[in-house]
């Protein structure tokens, strides 16, 4: 009989950690889902876990199917549906149906009632694109350009994955000359996608509850007419008397309802351009979630920021050590921005950008929740 005895103990602790489990924190479940992955990798053989990879690639495609085809949305909300009125609903054979549609359920997607009639549960409502579909699509799209990464690199030079507009995405939908954010600016479809799966992830993980807004407090209260530079007013009441500022591309604040951002002034701004609030005042704090930064951004606002100003950047924090047991969003997250010419950064990475535009790290903000931080920054100070 092979050893179990590292499965047993991770077992083990699995059970000691959800008996105490009381929850609250955005990082207790992915604490005892880490755990229960270890029981998992203590007893896979390397059989195990390639055909687990591929159930998983199996199991997004079919799920991919379903909802391009619009299957999905084809489902009533209340009721059921059979294989067959499915499949003339979307104009697919209906075996096709019926085979996806069993790859579907045995992942916990979708549920049949009786022979080939199907109805959806909580799962499969979250596939749908006004939900968490739209995470997923986006994903799939980047899946798509992996596959291709041997062709583009085949056909550039080492150099050219960090051109904007020649990177892996772009090659592979056959758009380059384009960045990553100028292809959804032409692909209307690609863009409303995106702009679900920005608000399902805002949703899910962390970009708050890091830093500690409350101690700008006096610095606000002693200076009103200085604006606040953020989006993070639930986390500020009152704003202290100051004022907020949502600066984004008029395509994205065109799209906001005055609803959905209440006492915030709208501000267009290119984030590649001189920073304009260096035109009246500097801020009291800029917050920044990054995913391609380069120097140039971070040199646009520093100009506009005074000696006390702070600008927070709110990131995933690759780590120095790789194991098994670390968490993998990151480095997922992190060929995500290779296939769009960008890049996760450790933290020497960012202390190197912040001495060449001159700022200084004053203090590292963990989320307590994967790898995401904030990092507090300020004009060097000699």
């Amino acid at each position: 009989m092979e050893d179990i005895s590292a499965a047993l103990k991770a077992a083990e602790e699995l059970v000691e950690a959800l008996k105490k489990y009381k929850g609250g924190s955005p990082a207790d479940p992915l604490d005892l889902l880490s755990r229960t992955d270890k029981v998992r990798a203590a007893l896979e053989q390397p059989f195990n876990v390639l055909s687990r990879q591929t159930e998983v690639i199996v199991a997004a495609g079919a799920l991919y199917s379903l909802i391009l085809t619009g299957a999905i949305q084809k489902v009533p909300n209340d009721g059921s549906i059979t294989a067959e009125e499915l499949a003339a609903a979307v104009d697919v054979d209906v075996s096709a149906i019926t085979r996806l549609m069993r790859v579907a359920i045995s992942n916990g997607v979708f549920i049949k009632t009786s022979a080939d009639v199907y109805a959806h549960n909580a799962l499969s409502q979250a596939y749908q694109v006004h939900a968490l579909g739209g995470f997923f699509l986006v994903s799939m799209d980047f899946n798509t350009s992996f596959t291709k990464l041997p062709e583009y690199v085949e056909a550039h030079k080492p150099g050219g994955l960090f051109d904007l507009k020649k990177s892996p995405f772009a090659f592979v939908f056959g758009k380059e000359g384009l960045t990553y954010y100028g292809l959804l600016e032409e692909d209307v479809e690609k863009r409303d996608v995106w702009n679900k799966t920005i608000q399902s992830i805002e949703k899910n993980m962390p970009i708050a509850g890091m830093f500690l807004f409350s101690s700008l407090k006096e610095q606000a209260e002693k200076e009103p007419d200085r604006p606040f530079f953020l989006k993070l007013q639930e986390q500020i009441p009152g704003v202290f008397g100051g004022k907020l500022i949502l600066q984004d591309l008029p395509i994205v604040l065109d799209s906001l309802k005055p609803e959905e951002i209440p006492n915030i002034k709208k501000m267009a701004y290119d984030i590649f351009t001189p920073q304009p609030m260096l035109m009246s005042t500097s801020c009291d704090a800029f917050s920044m979630t990054f995913t391609t930064v380069c120097i140039d951004i971070l040199k646009n606002t520093a100009l506009a920021m005074g000696p006390d100003s702070r600008l927070i950047i709110c990131d995933m924090l690759v780590p120095e050590k790789i194991t098994a047991d670390t968490p993998k969003d990151v480095y997922g997250m992190d060929l995500n921005l290779i296939m769009m010419s960008g890049r996760e950064k450790q933290l020497k990475e960012f202390e190197a950008m912040f001495a060449i535009v001159g700022l200084e790290l004053v203090k590292i903000w963990p989320s307590g929740n994967g790898t995401t931080v904030q990092l507090e920054t300020r004009l060097k100070r000699s």
